[in-house]
């Protein structure tokens, strides 16, 4: 039986930063479950709780070849098979997560994010459907030209991304392999960051470039709740010096350091050719397998281990 991780309505708020009375009144409308727990207290459970409200993950490294698009569109595909709604949002220039889900006739006369940052074209009218459960931001090669945004331009554009993101269950964010405007806009967007890394020389030394990105921009960001390093093995090198630094960042970073790693399988290329959930592609697959057993980690990691 499943366990039910029950919340006390104060505690709920706290975690969730929800207002009690909102919480309240979901359960007056049936769109929250209550339960009593052994004192008789009204509570909600945890997970019901946090999947109402939408859940931002930022996928940032400044080393590119890490594996950010590739964890991004794992993360997609395992929250829609959980049937819940998943908006993407491409801030990388080079558009891979764009591409992995619409092929270029269909991209070539649809609006981007360029359209929003050059001419303050609504987000709802960019953005693009791609299944039930799907939506994405698209990139475009033009955002090139728009990285000249300050903090206080990006705290100001906050405010248009945030009422749409409520939209949604989960908001994942790709940003480009380099610390610019938009590497920091994804993250004070953020509420989770997510940071893979591929455990070799030049990698293990940008990854603490990244704890001081993350330290430094902290302050701006509201709704920051943690991070984690995940080891990658999608571009593994010579395996001797694979182990070595593993053992360095684990060592290192302790429990910031997600105990299972992105295999390094051609399934997860072959995924972004086949526009198919890569669960329904290599349903059998051990790594897909191994695949499951991260992205398992990381929901732990969002929603049972919050406020804990």
């Amino acid at each position: 039986m499943k366990r039910i991780d029950l919340l006390p309505i104060k505690d709920a708020s706290r975690i969730s930063k929800i207002p009690e009375r909102t919480i309240r009144d979901w359960i007056n409308e049936s769109s929250l479950k209550s339960y009593r727990n052994d004192d008789n207290i009204v509570c909600v459970e945890r997970r019901d709780l946090l999947t109402i409200v939408p859940t931002t993950l930022t996928v940032f490294n400044q080393k590119g070849g890490c594996g950010k698009t590739s964890l991004s569109v794992l993360l997609a595909d395992y929250y829609e098979k959980k049937k819940m709604k998943v908006l993407l949002v491409d801030f990388d220039q080079q558009g891979n997560l764009t591409q992995t889900y619409f092929a270029y006739d269909e991209l070539k006369p649809s609006l981007s994010l360029y359209d929003y940052f050059e001419k303050k074209t609504s987000l709802s009218k960019i953005m693009k459907k791609y299944n039930e459960y799907i939506d994405i931001i698209p990139s475009n090669i033009k955002l090139s030209r728009k990285d000249n945004y300050d903090i206080d331009d990006l705290d100001a554009m906050r405010k248009d991304f945030i009422p749409i993101f409520k939209k949604y269950n989960v908001v994942i964010i790709d940003c480009p392999p380099s610390l610019n405007s938009f590497s920091k806009f994804g993250i004070i967007l953020c509420n989770y960051i997510l940071i893979p890394v591929i455990p070799e020389p030049y990698n293990y030394d940008g990854l603490f470039e990244v704890m001081n990105t993350i330290n430094r921009l902290k302050k701006f960001i509201e709704g920051f709740i943690d991070y984690k390093v995940i080891i990658s093995g999608h571009e593994q090198r010579t395996i001797k010096i694979h182990e070595n630094y593993i053992e360095l960042i684990r060592n290192d970073l302790k429990e910031k350091v997600a105990e299972q790693s992105i295999p390094n399988f051609v399934g997860i290329k072959e995924r972004a050719f086949q526009k198919k959930n890569i669960f329904d592609l290599y349903s059998t697959d051990k790594s897909v397998q191994r695949t499951e057993a991260l992205l398992n980690e990381i929901d732990s990691f969002i929603y049972d281990k919050r406020g804990n």
